[in-house]
């Protein structure tokens, strides 16, 4: 009987034994630690296993990958990428950089030549050489001195020659590379005090690096009117790979020592595909 109820004590003492406590958001402190398989972690009793060996849920995903790497290098390559090295205030800057906006077709043919301004040094033959000639042009064929009437100003340019040969004569060459499809444009104004007729053409030349040409306008022939001012207008669009253009006029005369006179000469780069020629 005594060993039965020895049996009956043991029995009920086991099965009265509490299992381990959740101490999981339970208080804690140096002084309070945590019990068996729990550790502290920011005052607060956390599951060891779950917590300090192991990676938060979202922690590494959130942290390393979806914010820091994919959102930071993404964007920032994708945009320093993308838009570097232009302006974002000037449409299609990185294109037509070095360029001026205001002037259209400018970075076609940038460091070249300026768009709608006159070319032609001594364009209306006023400045002299030393020798009586005419600064920034040359005979070709006979004489070129100053002569008058002028159309404005104090001279024109006067191209003659003794005997039958027909006068001619060309401007400086105007320097710089040019690109294919440039289109330059041309006008001058031609008198002569004939009583026979006379015929003048005007040419633009695309000049070559050995100095000879590369191409040249078609030439517009006028057939000029004795005592009257009658312009003269050329259209040029270049081949390309040349170092410099140049005017030429040249003429068709049926009377002896029958002089031209020149004056007013524009040779420009237009702008646009266009020949628009100022009043």
């Amino acid at each position: 009987m005594v060993k039965r109820a020895l049996a009956m004590m043991v029995l009920l003492g086991l099965t009265c034994v509490p299992g381990p406590l959740d101490e999981t958001g339970k208080q804690c402190s140096v002084e309070r630690p945590c019990g068996d398989g729990f550790v502290c972690i920011a005052s607060r009793c956390q599951d060891e296993a779950f917590d300090a060996g192991q990676p938060r849920a979202d922690a590494g995903l959130d942290a390393g990958l979806r914010d820091a790497g994919l959102d930071a290098g993404v964007d920032a390559g994708a945009d320093a990428g993308f838009d570097g090295g232009t302006d974002a205030s000037v449409p299609d800057a990185g294109f037509d950089g070095g360029s001026d906006a205001s002037v259209p077709d400018a970075g076609f043919d940038a460091g070249a030549f300026p768009c709608d301004v006159n070319l032609i040094l001594n364009s209306g033959f006023e400045q002299q050489t030393t020798t009586g000639g005419v600064r920034n042009w040359r005979a070709l064929a006979g004489t070129l001195t100053h002569g008058v009437p002028a159309r404005t100003d104090p001279a024109a340019g006067r191209m003659w020659v003794p005997g039958m040969a027909n006068p001619s004569m060309q401007s400086d060459i105007v320097s710089g590379p040019t690109s294919f499809g440039v289109v330059f444009c041309a006008r001058a104004w031609a008198r002569h005090e004939h009583d026979a007729g006379l015929t003048v053409s005007l040419i633009i030349r695309e000049r070559a690096p050995d100095g000879g040409f590369i191409d040249l306008s078609n030439g517009t022939s006028t057939a000029i009117t004795k005592g009257s001012w009658q312009p003269m207008l050329e259209t040029y669009r270049t081949a390309g790979d040349g170092t410099g253009i140049d005017l030429r006029f040249t003429t068709a005369r049926f009377e002896p020592d029958a002089s031209v006179l020149i004056d007013d000469v524009l040779l420009f780069r237009s702008c646009s595909t266009q020949c628009i020629y100022p009043p």
